[in-house]
């Protein structure tokens, strides 16, 4: 007894079993990916997206749609698309097969409009090229229009076709690009310099609202610049909106400054230093702190270290106790 082929398959094999040509037909789960013999169809035999073709010497190409449809099957375009193997030639255009309908062979009137397609895409890219106002635009149109006539005479040399009537692309006028090159280069250096000068403001700006955040003067979150600390009354304020009493802070300081003694990290492991609601996670060998989305360096801490020492225990808030 001969095993039943298998024939459903989910999408993202589909392309590659009609690219390879393992079998006469499979499709989707869904249904609306499938192939019949040389054909793939997205939704129904009415948008055959691509189609095997072998000429008369045998050589092999892929006749792939111009046209375009909804988002799913412009992404079953794409998935084809990459499934074809290297080295297989690729021909363009509307008619991949004969009557909308079918997957029959092409007549002449199919390769005649198809060749008129060529040409009418050829000549839109040659006046997008020829109208447009950045190289990088003026040069990409160019070179398609290049290619896509490249593959209008490898399509008819393929099918044995006559040679098409289609003018050469014009070169690029090279007087008018390096205008437009200088002028792209004159407004990259300007835009470099206006860069240059609000990077130049920011940092001024930057420097002023630290100045007056040190000096309690603003009392905004200053997110872009490492962590700052400054004594509020009895609590010690970060940059970033912390607060926690300035009896938590002094004990920290006190274990921080035993693990820059003792040069051993600490990490929070069981005994928790707390400041405030928050704890201490880790204290690296130089002092720097690590507590949730703060990093304080030893020399932030150092700059407040003063004021906390000389703070009084007994003015500061009853209800503020360390707690280990």
């Amino acid at each position: 007894m001969t095993k039943r082929k298998k024939h459903v398959f989910d999408t993202g094999e589909i392309p590659h079993l009609w690219a390879h040509r393992t079998q006469e037909e499979a499709r989707n789960r869904q249904g609306n990916l499938y192939f019949t013999s040389d054909t793939i169809y997205s939704y129904g035999s009415h948008f055959p997206i691509a189609r095997h073709v072998t000429n008369d010497a045998g050589e092999r190409a892929v006749l792939f749609t111009t046209a375009t449809y909804s988002v799913t099957t412009s992404s079953h375009c794409s998935a084809v698309r990459s499934a074809i193997p290297l080295g297989i030639a690729v021909f363009h255009v509307p008619n991949v097969c004969h009557g909308r309908y079918s997957g029959s062979e092409l007549t002449a009137d199919d390769h005649a409009g198809n060749l008129a397609d060529y040409a009418e895409r050829i000549e839109k890219y040659v006046i997008t090229s020829a109208r447009a106002r950045s190289s990088y635009a003026k040069e990409w149109n160019h070179d398609r229009a290049v290619r896509l006539r490249d593959e209008a005479f490898a399509y008819c040399a393929f099918f044995g076709l006559p040679v098409p009537n289609i003018s050469e692309v014009p070169e690029l006028d090279s007087e008018a690009l390096t205008a437009i090159r200088k002028r792209e280069a004159k407004r990259t250096a300007e835009k470099a310099e206006q860069t240059k000068r609000e990077r130049a403001e920011a940092i001024i700006r930057q420097q002023e609202l630290i100045t007056k955040w040190r000096a309690g003067q603003y009392s905004g979150c200053l997110y872009d610049v490492p962590p700052m600390l400054r004594i509020d009354g009895n609590e010690v304020v970060t940059s970033r909106g912390a607060r926690f009493p300035v009896l938590h802070a002094k004990h920290g300081l006190a274990f921080v400054r035993k693990v820059r003694e003792s040069q051993k990290v600490y990490v929070r492991n069981g005994h928790t230093i707390h400041l405030g609601p928050y704890a201490i996670d880790r204290i690296e060998p130089d002092g720097t702190v690590k507590a949730g989305c703060h990093v304080v360096s030893w020399e932030e801490i150092e700059r407040i270290a003063p004021s906390l020492d000389s703070a009084s225990c007994t003015a500061i808030d009853s209800n503020s106790e360390v707690q280990s």
